[in-house]
């Protein structure tokens, strides 16, 4: 396995925390940059010094996927899970809820927790509490959750690797394209459970003919047939919006929690083979699962949650190169992108999540502590909208600040009440909306003043992580 340069580096600064002294490192990279390589690197790399491994793992379709690059790695590994044979080789893939209920016969010098930000669950914290001499790595893209708690209770140091952007500059991943809708979803009247939209709730209001047709007639002008996955807000909604998507003549799957493994796996082996085009799904394939195919995402569930947002959307950022071109080079990488069958990904983003937490490609500071949840109901779904006339985006007012276009009944009118054309959303409009007054600071102390002004806890760690990204979006503004 030939590492990538900020693959390896990423590895180098791991090992160097826990060199330091740490023994809890969370290490931070993208969705689709290869975390599972990372940390398989780490495990090859521990079993050299005699060290014992658990990759611990909270769903079967992760367990495949670890042990599979494990396997690519050469490295000799056994599976404790429901099903698999335990064999005592040096590193092991681990579902928690098993090796929970085997605590006494295994043990670890070095746990491994794919998709760190549930490791505080309660199962989680029994699990790590146990191997208490044990040094933890924790991987993940999205270190946040949607209940707020932060991940200081069980991690030491934060290590960072690159942002989804950089990855797209240098053609590691491919360019998306968003497209938002032009009018207000209104989810005033939405309850708030567990810091995300209660979903028996969300689904009363997405569930409706206009928004799933809109949706449907959007992917049919934009990217008609192309390998699709569809997030849906519960087993009922997506029941209806996979009917919707068959009607009109496409090859569509429904796959959901409740369902059977085999028939789970055929419906995301199908989008891959191209006997499905539109893989309907609650929750499944928003998480660690890669599907190089998905070119188009089509997002249905509205969610406050920065974390399920980013997993979502990135799930078709995966790049299919074109044979023939050097992909050791930048240039060759994008080269081979712009001539492979996906030169752009597809965001149709019915839900509006990008107006509350801006594009998939936008850069975010992360930070090991956890932020103050928000009870009650929930404010609207978008923080910003976008003009139906100039199509860019601003804060909520009852007329566009930009072409000056007059909402009629002002600037809250609710999506299932208006044709829902979606437009493709013009970024830089919308980081100029969103961080404005960011932009506005021009040394990195003024920064510093604006997060203490804002009350955030590392105001300084924050703007000193702000700073270069502040700077590169002033460019582009």
């Amino acid at each position: 396995m030939i590492l990538r340069p900020y693959q390896a580096k990423l590895i180098s600064d791991i090992r160097a925390q826990f060199a330091s002294g740490a023994r809890a490192v969370l290490a931070v990279a993208p969705t689709r940059s290869g975390k599972t390589v990372v940390f398989s690197e780490i495990a090859r790399l521990a079993t050299a010094k005699n060290s014992r491994v658990g990759i611990i793992v909270h769903r079967d379709s992760l367990l495949t996927q670890a042990s599979d690059k494990l396997k690519e790695c050469g490295v000799k590994h056994g599976i404790i899970a429901p099903g698999h044979g335990y064999y005592g080789d040096t590193v092991n893939v681990c579902s928690i809820m098993t090796l929970i209920r085997r605590l006494d016969r295994h043990d670890f010098d070095l746990l491994i927790y794919d998709e760190c930000h549930h490791s505080v669950s309660a199962s989680a914290l029994r699990l790590l509490a146990h191997y208490s001499k044990a040094r933890v790595l924790g991987v993940t893209a999205t270190p946040i959750r949607a209940d707020g708690r932060g991940l200081d209770s069980v991690y030491q140091k934060m290590v960072l690797g690159p942002s989804i952007r950089e990855l797209i500059d240098d053609g590691y991943l491919t360019e998306p394209e968003t497209y938002g809708p032009i009018h207000k979803l209104d989810l005033s009247g939405v309850k708030t459970t567990a810091g995300d939209y209660n979903r028996h709730d969300l689904a009363l209001h997405m569930d409706t003919p206009r928004i799933t047709g809109d949706s449907v007639s959007e992917y049919a002008r934009i990217c008609p047939g192309a390998p699709a996955v569809v997030f849906a807000v519960n087993i009922r909604h997506g029941a209806d919006v996979a009917a919707a998507f068959s009607a009109a003549g496409f090859r569509t799957a429904l796959i959901h929690g409740k369902m059977k493994l085999a028939t789970i796996r055929a419906g995301i082996a199908g989008l891959s083979n191209g006997t499905v085009q539109v893989l309907v799904t609650i929750d499944l394939v928003a998480e660690g699962t890669d599907i190089k195919s998905i070119v188009c995402v089509i997002n249905l569930r509205p969610t406050r949650s920065l974390g399920r947002h980013i997993q979502g959307d990135a799930r078709g950022l995966t790049p299919m190169y074109a044979p023939g071109y050097p992909l050791d080079t930048r240039a060759g990488r994008l080269a081979a992108i712009a001539a492979g069958p996906k030169p752009r990904a597809v965001i149709i983003d019915s839900a509006g999540n990008c107006f509350r937490h801006m594009t998939v490609d936008e850069t975010h500071t992360w930070t090991l502590a956890g932020r103050k949840r928000r009870g009650g109901k929930s404010g609207p779904t978008m923080s910003l909208t976008q003009c139906p006339k100039c199509l860019r985006p601003h804060k909520p007012a009852p007329e566009c600040p930009h072409c000056g276009h007059i909402y009629e009944g002002g600037s809250q009118r609710k999506l299932n009440e208006v044709a829902g054309t979606l437009e493709k959303v013009d970024k830089v409009a919308l980081r100029r909306a969103k961080w404005g007054e960011e932009h506005s600071c021009k040394t990195l102390e003024e920064l510093v003043e604006l997060g203490k002004a804002r009350k955030y806890r590392y105001a300084k760690l924050w703007a000193e992580r702000r700073w270069q990204y502040v700077r590169k979006g002033e460019r582009e503004l």
